[in-house]
């Protein structure tokens, strides 16, 4: 992975938690910030590198500076919120009988993750 690509991601997943952290869909947010939904979806990726511009657009969304977004160190809870979202959009695009299933699976092993602490 090149520099740039792991910086990409890294600045990606940075807006994705502020994002997430602040209660906001990627559509408020990029509506926010007069940009089109699926650009923001490819920069909180890293599939895309956004200009300096663009980025300060997005800051102001979130209501943080430039500074702020490229300075503070990653927070610890940026995976548990990313694997969230994941599973979150995965769910939605199941069929409620699906959805149900999955549910149930995902009580059965919180359970057993439960009991495997005691």
């Amino acid at each position: 992975m090149t520099d740039n690509t792991r910086l990409a991601r890294e600045v990606g997943a940075k807006i994705k938690y502020l994002r997430l952290k602040q209660g906001l869909s990627q559509e408020s947010l990029a509506l926010s910030c007069d940009m089109n939904p699926a650009f923001l979806g490819h920069v909180e990726r890293g599939m895309r590198s956004p200009t300096l511009n663009t980025l300060q657009r997005i800051c102001d969304g979130l209501g943080i500076t430039l500074t702020e977004l490229l300075l503070t160190e990653p927070n610890t809870d940026l995976d548990s919120a990313a694997a969230i979202q994941h599973v979150t959009d995965r769910m939605r695009r199941l069929s409620p009988a699906q959805a149900a299933h999955v549910a149930e699976l995902i009580e059965q092993v919180c359970c057993l993750l439960d009991e495997a602490e005691k």
